[in-house]
């Protein structure tokens, strides 16, 4: 889902699952009609949110900010140029004929690059903060990560496994709306396909999750210990280590699914929604084209 995810409008929204993507806000500026407000405040908004895991002091805050800037600084220099140029490749693909899944793979693939570029970038200061968080701060983050899990368990595991396919299907529907419009009936009848032949990804992705926040747990209890930097690194740059056996499976699996999907929902559109998604890629373009000249002056 990280393609609709970098074209939805999750700079409005900022609800992250953890707080080791709480510095990584640049690379979700999307496609709202607000994202170059959203954008042009990322540096209060990043600390903002981190307010929601952590309360941090005076001091910490002091010694963050001019951090923040610094990688939005070079996020504005160094990823969005990148970003124009996958929106009008990806303009390019989605203009002719239907793109084959394996094309709209490589698109995948390129928002993972920039993903993981981002998170090499940050890493440096997710260690020093959390390095230098005390106790209290921590059993608070860890509070608000079992809040998270709690209210995602709630939302996406405990109803029965059909009406989980549903919910995943009018998800998915109302983010395309966004783009397509209304969809017609088959590609409605494709996205519940789609939905239905995940199974319980639901179930791979959260326990998939436990995992990961476990060994990170076990790395915050020796934040004092020379190699805390090294294990939060490794922690954070390479998540693939640490999937469960379910999610390893299952990751390539609904990649691809969704990559087909998306191949055949084109393949099903109408001229009018293959008119409001080059419109909106277009617009899109424009926005960010404009950050990448007044973020540079700023």
């Amino acid at each position: 889902m990280r393609l609709l995810r970098h074209l939805d409008c999750l700079a409005a929204c900022l609800r992250l699952r953890s707080l080791a993507l709480l510095v990584l806000l640049p690379v979700l500026v999307s496609a709202c009609s607000q994202v170059g407000l959203a954008y042009r405040n990322l540096d209060w908004l990043v600390p903002w949110r981190l307010n929601d895991y952590l309360s941090l002091d005076s001091t910490q805050q002091a010694w963050l900010k001019p951090r923040v800037q610094q990688h939005l600084t070079w996020h504005c220099s160094q990823e969005l140029p990148r970003y124009l140029d996958w929106l009008n490749e990806t303009q390019r693909l989605v203009s002719g004929p239907a793109p084959s899944a394996e094309h709209l793979l490589a698109r995948f693939a390129d928002v993972d690059a920039a993903i993981k570029r981002l998170t090499v970038e940050v890493t440096p200061t997710a260690i020093e903060l959390l390095k230098g968080l005390n106790d209290s701060q921590v059993e608070a983050l860890y509070a608000a990560m079992d809040e998270d899990n709690v209210e995602d368990r709630q939302d996406f595991l405990e109803p029965d496994l059909a009406t989980q396919h549903r919910e995943r299907a009018e998800r998915l529907e109302d983010r395309l709306r966004n783009w397509l419009g209304r969809l017609n009936a088959e590609q409605q009848a494709r996205v519940t396909t789609w939905a239905e032949g995940l199974g319980e990804q639901n179930r791979y992705w959260l326990e998939n999750r436990a995992l990961w926040q476990d060994a990170f747990r076990q790395a915050m209890a020796q934040r004092d210990q020379p190699d805390f930097g090294e294990r939060l690194t490794h922690l954070l740059q390479n998540r693939e280590a640490y999937y469960s056996d379910d999610y390893r499976a299952a990751y390539p699996r609904s990649r691809a699914a969704l990559a087909s999907l998306f191949s055949d929902l084109l393949a099903q559109a109408t001229d009018a929604q293959r008119e409001r998604l080059g419109h909106r890629l277009r617009d899109l373009q424009r926005d960010l084209a404009a950050q990448v000249c007044s973020s540079a002056e700023a």
